[in-house]
């Protein structure tokens, strides 16, 4: 029988490491997180910080950088192995790919619509053909997940672009802090849950033998905290 893999996605940490620390029992059991950028306001010390949270349940992290994150939190996910920007990670039944920063806005991790299409196409370039599963900070354009507060729509068409013509099972995004939303283009589902702080709540799905089975925005609950005793063990449980 086909097995299920899951994904927990937390995009717009922006700092705010400890924050996942509500959530302890969900990305335990996740098979993969996801950082779909902006993990920071520019410190390499606050991603050391998240990914030390993160790996203490749980070390298959994927991540790509926002544009508020910079050249060297990129370099070091790349030396860490967890960098999907611009490049793919090909499993038996799936293959995860990402692209990180935005269009022109705060913070210097940013590019044109020209420049967003041509790191799409590198990212898929030579990927088998299998299911895709994309990461990817700027939302695509015209969906619930890139719309502001006041109704106006600030995706990007070649993210838009790229997904009407590949069709990938699923799209985390963030980058629209008040865009939490689960929304579809074509066959695939885009789920923005909006920053675990702010909307207190994060991307979950689920795909089984080429279909995406779940997805959805989850909201943090009194369970998701692991216990001392089933966490695992730190160095100061050590005999």
């Amino acid at each position: 029988m086909p097995s299920t893999t899951s994904f927990l996605a937390l995009p717009d940490l922006h700092d705010k490491a400890d924050a996942v620390k509500a959530i302890t029992r969900p990305l335990s059991q996740a098979d993969f997180v996801l950082l779909p950028g902006d993990m920071t306001n520019g410190s390499v010390h606050h991603l050391l910080r998240l990914l030390d949270i993160v790996e203490e349940v749980n070390e298959a992290i994927y991540a790509v950088p926002g544009n508020l994150d910079t050249p060297q939190i990129l370099a070091h996910l790349s030396r860490e192995g967890c960098s999907l920007h611009r490049t793919h990670v090909a499993y038996e039944d799936f293959v995860l790919a990402g692209i990180g920063g935005a269009l022109p806005f705060a913070g210097k991790f940013v590019f044109s619509e020209a420049q967003l299409a041509t790191m799409l196409e590198e990212a898929v370039r030579g990927a088998p053909n299998l299911p895709l599963v994309l990461v990817c900070h700027q939302p695509p354009y015209g969906t619930a997940c890139d719309c502001l507060s006041d109704g106006q729509h600030v995706g990007s068409r070649a993210v838009r672009d790229f997904i009407l013509r590949v069709q990938p099972l699923l799209c985390f995004t963030g980058h629209i802090h008040e865009a939490q939303a689960v929304d579809t283009l074509g066959q695939t589902r885009i789920i923005n849950p909006g920053p675990l702080w702010l909307s207190q709540a994060y991307a979950y799905a689920e795909i089984r033998a080429g279909q995406v089975t779940s997805c959805e925005i989850r909201p943090i609950t009194p369970d998701d905290i692991l216990s001392k005793r089933s966490s695992r063990p730190s160095e100061d449980d050590a005999p």
